[in-house]
C-alpha cells in the first residue's frame, strides 16, 4: 500500500483556539490513506489536541526556544526548524500565523529544500503594535513573496492584510469549513441543554473565543450588565480559556453578575451550547473569518457582530454588525430586538456559501496531492 503524502503543519500551539480548530477540521476529514498530517509547535507541553492527532496517525514535533524579543526568538525558531527539515523529508510545509512575522519559517523550508511552501494568513489586522514592529512586518511581507510557492487565507480581508504584490494576486481563500451537520439546529437539543443549565425560561447570549485582548470580553460584559437591567431573565455564557479569563472574572464580580454569567471553560459540545443560546455576541477588535461565527450562522442563532470583522462573514440574514464606538446602549437594544426571534435551520445557507467543511477538505487534499506531485514530476 502507498504511503501517505505527509503534510508538516507548522504553528504556535494546539490549543483550543480559531487556527487549531480549522486544522483539525481539516485533519478529521482529508482521506488519511492519502494525506497524512505532521505537526511543528513552538512549545514542548501537553497540548489539548496531543491525543487526537496521535489517534489520527500524526506526529507532534515541538521547537522550544527562549527569548523575549519575539523577532529573535523566531530566528531561533527558523534555525531549528530548517535543521529539522534537513533530517525529515516533507514535501509540502503549510505555514499558519496571523502576522508575516514567521515569513523565516518559510525560508528555512526553502534552505532545507522544501518544494511546496505555504503560507497561511488567519488574521485580517492586528492592535496595538509599534512603528518599529509595523516596519518589520512590511519587510516580512515582501519576503513571503520570495520564500512562499502558495499564498492561502481565510478571508478576502486577511489576504490583503497579510500579503503584497504577486504575494496577493496568487493569493486564495480557503474557507474555514464547519461540521454543518454537527452545528444545524436541533430544537431538541435546544430544549435539553437549557434544561441542563437550568436556563428554560432564560434569554441567553452566548460569546466563544480565546480571552484575549482582540476577543473584547470587557465590552460583552459591559453589554451584559447594561442589558441585564432591560431583561432580567438574562444570561451570559462564555465559552472558552486565555490569559484574561481572571481578569473577567473580577469585572463580573465586581459588577455583581456572578450569578448570571457562568464561564463554561473549553467545551467539545459548543454545538449543544449554541443551540440552547438566543443570541451569539463577538465585538472583536479584529478577525480573519472567525470559525466560532460561522458555528453559530449555523446553529441559526442571530450574530450581532462589530463592524471591524469583515463582511464575507455574514453568511446568513441573520447578522448584524455594529460599530465599537456606537454606544452601548444600541448594542443592548439591537441584542433585545431578538428576544422573540424563532430560531430556524440555516445549514443550507452556510453549505451553499461553501463552508461545508467535507468540501473544503477535499479541495485542500487534492491541492496537496497536485502541487507535490507537479514538483516531484519537475525534480525528475
Amino acid at each position: 500500500m502507498k504511503e501517505p503524502l505527509r503534510v508538516l503543519n507548522v504553528t504556535t500551539v494546539l490549543r483550543a483556539a480559531g487556527i487549531e480548530s480549522f486544522i483539525m477540521n481539516m485533519y478529521r476529514n482529508i482521506d488519511r490513506e492519502k494525506v497524512q498530517f505532521d505537526f511543528m509547535v513552538m512549545r514542548d507541553e501537553k497540548e489539548f489536541y496531543d491525543d487526537e492527532i496521535k489517534k489520527l496517525g500524526g506526529k507532534k514535533f515541538t521547537i522550544h526556544v527562549h527569548s523575549k524579543n519575539t523577532l529573535i526568538k523566531i530566528l531561533k525558531e527558523s534555525r531549528e526548524l530548517y535543521k529539522f527539515l534537513k533530517n525529515n523529508h516533507y514535501s509540502v510545509v503549510h505555514i499558519h500565523y496571523t502576522t508575516p512575522l514567521r515569513a523565516f519559517y518559510l525560508l528555512a523550508a526553502k534552505k532545507a529544500g522544501v518544494p511546496v511552501r505555504i503560507y497561511h494568513s488567519h488574521s485580517a489586522e492586528v492592535s496595538g503594535k509599534s512603528s518599529a514592529k509595523l516596519a518589520i512586518y512590511s519587510f516580512c511581507r515582501e519576503k513571503i513573496n520570495k520564500w512562499a510557492t502558495d499564498f492561502f487565507a481565510c478571508s478576502k480581508a486577511a489576504a490583503q492584510w497579510m500579503y503584497v504584490k504577486e504575494g496577493l494576486e496568487k493569493s486564495e481563500v480557503i474557507y474555514n469549513g464547519i461540521d454543518i451537520n454537527k452545528f444545524k439546529f436541533d430544537e431538541n437539543v435546544r430544549k435539553e441543554v437549557r434544561k441542563e443549565l437550568n436556563m428554560e425560561n432564560n434569554f441567553i447570549i452566548v460569546h466563544t473565543g480565546r480571552f484575549l485582548e482582540q476577543k473584547n470580553h470587557k465590552f460583552v460584559i459591559e453589554i451584559f450588565k447594561s442589558l441585564k437591567k432591560k431583561c432580567p431573565k438574562a444570561k451570559l455564557l462564555l465559552l472558552g480559556t486565555g490569559d484574561l479569563v481572571d481578569d473577567m472574572k473580577k469585572l463580573v464580580e465586581k459588577y455583581s453578575l456572578s450569578g448570571d454569567v457562568e464561564f463554561l471553560g473549553v467545551r467539545s459540545d459548543v454545538n449543544r451550547i449554541l443551540n440552547a443560546a438566543d443570541c451569539y455576541v463577538m465585538p472583536s477588535l479584529y478577525e480573519g473569518l472567525p470559525v466560532a461565527a460561522v458555528e453559530a450562522e449555523c446553529s441559526g442563532l442571530p450574530c450581532i457582530l462589530s463592524t471591524n470583522i469583515t463582511k464575507e462573514v455574514a453568511l446568513t440574514n441573520k447578522v448584524k454588525f455594529l460599530d465599537l464606538d456606537e454606544n452601548i446602549e444600541n448594542w443592548c437594544q439591537t441584542i433585545l430586538k431578538l428576544k422573540d426571534n424563532p430560531r430556524m435551520d440555516c445549514s443550507n445557507d452556510i453549505k451553499k456559501s461553501g463552508y461545508d467543511v467535507h468540501e473544503v477538505a477535499l479541495n485542500l487534499q487534492k491541492f496537496y496531492e497536485n502541487s507535490a506531485k507537479v514538483y516531484i514530476q519537475n525534480a525528475e
